[in-house]
C-alpha cells in the first residue's frame, strides 16, 4: 500500500528544462519534485551538490552557535576548543562528504567557513593559513 500524502518522486536530470508533473499510478496522484532530503542528505534532480554544501554549512553554525558557551569559556584551553570542534562541528559539515564529487569552488566555501571558525575559537582578526592547500 501506497501513502500518497507521503511518496513523492523525483526524476533525476542535469538540463534545467526539467519540469515535474504529477504521477497518477492506478489513481494514485504523486507529486513530482525538485529536491528532497533523505537521510540527512539534500537530494536535488540536477545532480549538483552545492546546495548540500550550503545546506551543511548551515548546520554547522547552528552546532557552533549551539555550543558557543563552551568556546567563549575562558576555563577551556584553545587546544581543546579546536578538538571539539573537530569531533562536534567539523564532522556535522563533512557527515557523508566522501561520497560526494566536490567542485573546487566547494572546497573553497568549505575551506573558507573552517577558517571562520578556527577565527572564532581562537579570538584572532587575522589570517588563518591552511599550509596544505599551497601548492
Amino acid at each position: 500500500m501506497i501513502n500518497e500524502s507521503k511518496t513523492k518522486y523525483m526524476k533525476i536530470n542535469r538540463n534545467m528544462t526539467n519540469a515535474e508533473k504529477d504521477l497518477i499510478i492506478d489513481g494514485l496522484v504523486l507529486e513530482g519534485v525538485q529536491s528532497f532530503r533523505y537521510l540527512g542528505t539534500l537530494i536535488n534532480s540536477k545532480s549538483v551538490i552545492s546546495e548540500e554544501i550550503k545546506s551543511r554549512i548551515a548546520e554547522g553554525d547552528i552546532c557552533f552557535y549551539n555550543l558557543g558557551q563552551l568556546f567563549r569559556s575562558r576555563a577551556i584551553s584553545k587546544a581543546v576548543k579546536i578538538k571539539i570542534n573537530k569531533m562536534m562541528v567539523k564532522l556535522v559539515v563533512e557527515y557523508g562528504s566522501e561520497t560526494r564529487p566536490v567542485r573546487e569552488m566547494d572546497m573553497k566555501r568549505l575551506n573558507t567557513w573552517e577558517k571562520k571558525i578556527l577565527r572564532m575559537i581562537i579570538w584572532t582578526s587575522g589570517r588563518i593559513r591552511n599550509v596544505e592547500n599551497k601548492n
